[in-house]
């Protein structure tokens, strides 16, 4: 009895280390390997050696900014659309030719770049809800994902802005990273992709203003005024930025999440001028971190971009304001100033040549 005693109490002890295991690993699969890794001491003493705004342990703006206040003060009740939007279906199976310029605005911050033959990816979140979405406690997007990611082709660049769960995903990276050749990422978002099994030698590591020459496309990290962090603890760990992508032929500037200030004209004065400007328009708090309707137009103003075209809008619903007032607000906005902005709808597939077309205020249908 007592020898049958003894083995019940080791199988429930070894069934409890079980269930405690299995608890465990389901804990890092679907929570903890999605939030990734970070950078550890060495690395953050290499950050401090490359540029002055590396300190106290974590990256800083040019200009920091305390408040909390949104750029948005809408008291307005209805903010989801009624209906889910759907989104087109783009033809991006094939290559493009060299000297063409064609995009595909995926729906929020992700965007689609053909430059030439080259197939760049911006902040890429293809997915209805991935399960670091529900931790950060992102609602569930409202708009469909126009690309299935088990069908993406081949890619040749991926861009990341920053870390945030809304420009960063695990799923979708771990989807589409046997199908990409090369990512370009700020300093320490590298660790994070290194984590989820993304091969060193496909990674370029860049600070503001680096540059990195891919396939004949130049890829430049330019500042911007934002945070980073996949959880409180690791707040401004990793750095942040927006891009500018020059193939020779054709320009195309993304802000990166970024509030207005002085940085727009010194891009312009040392890149150029964009034939196409993504522009974080999210509307968004702290209002120092996003950019309301007019510094968006301004910003475009002061890139001198020949065309802009709003993101950071029409998936997910995050500030106290209809999901569509950022794309409202700024129709009206860069009308009077002048401004050029094209609306193309989520999946819409368009060249440069037909953007003057992307001026339907198709949102009016889904309010």
């Amino acid at each position: 009895m007592k020898r049958s005693g003894a083995k019940k109490v080791i199988t429930i002890i070894l069934a409890v280390f079980l269930l405690l295991g299995m608890i465990g690993f389901i804990f890092f699969r679907y929570f903890t390997a999605p939030v990734g890794k970070y950078p550890g001491k060495k690395q953050q003493a290499g950050y401090s050696e490359l540029t002055e705004l590396f300190y106290d342990g974590i990256f800083h703006n040019e200009k920091d900014d305390t408040s909390e206040n949104s750029t948005n003060n809408s008291d307005s009740v209805k903010k989801l659309p009624d209906k889910a939007i759907p989104a087109e279906k783009p033809d991006i199976d094939s290559r493009q030719q060299k000297g063409t310029l064609s995009v595909t605005w995926l729906g929020h911050a992700s965007e689609l770049i053909r430059m030439g033959e080259q197939n760049i990816l911006i902040d890429p979140v293809l997915v209805k809800k991935g399960k670091a979405l529900q931790i950060k406690g992102t609602p569930e997007r409202f708009s469909d994902v126009p690309v299935d990611i088990k069908n993406m082709p081949e890619i040749d660049v991926v861009c990341i802005s920053h870390d945030h769960f809304d420009h960063l995903d695990y799923a979708t990276i771990r989807a589409i990273d046997s199908k990409t050749g090369a990512y370009i990422v700020p300093l320490g978002v590298d660790v994070l992709l290194e984590g989820w099994g993304v091969d060193r030698s496909k990674i370029h590591v860049l600070k503001w203003w680096d540059s990195v020459d891919i396939n004949g496309i130049t890829c430049t990290l330019t500042p911007a005024m934002h945070y980073s962090g996949r959880f409180m603890m690791k707040r401004n760990a990793t750095l942040w930025g927006g891009f500018y992508l020059n193939d020779g032929a054709y320009s195309v500037y993304f802000t990166g999440d970024t509030g207005y200030y002085d940085v727009f004209t010194r891009i312009y004065e040392r890149l150029g001028e964009p034939d196409i400007m993504f522009a974080d328009s999210g509307e968004d708090s702290p209002a120092w971190s996003h950019m309301a309707p007019d510094e968006v137009v301004r910003a475009a103003q002061d890139m001198h971009a020949k065309y802009l075209v709003p993101v950071h809008w029409g998936a997910y619903l995050y500030g106290n304001f209809p999901w569509y007032k950022p794309a409202e607000d700024i129709a009206e906005e860069s009308a009077a100033a002048g401004v050029y902005a094209a609306f193309p709808p989520i999946g819409h597939t368009f060249d440069i040549g037909s953007i003057t077309e992307q001026n339907t205020r198709w949102w009016e249908e889904y309010k």
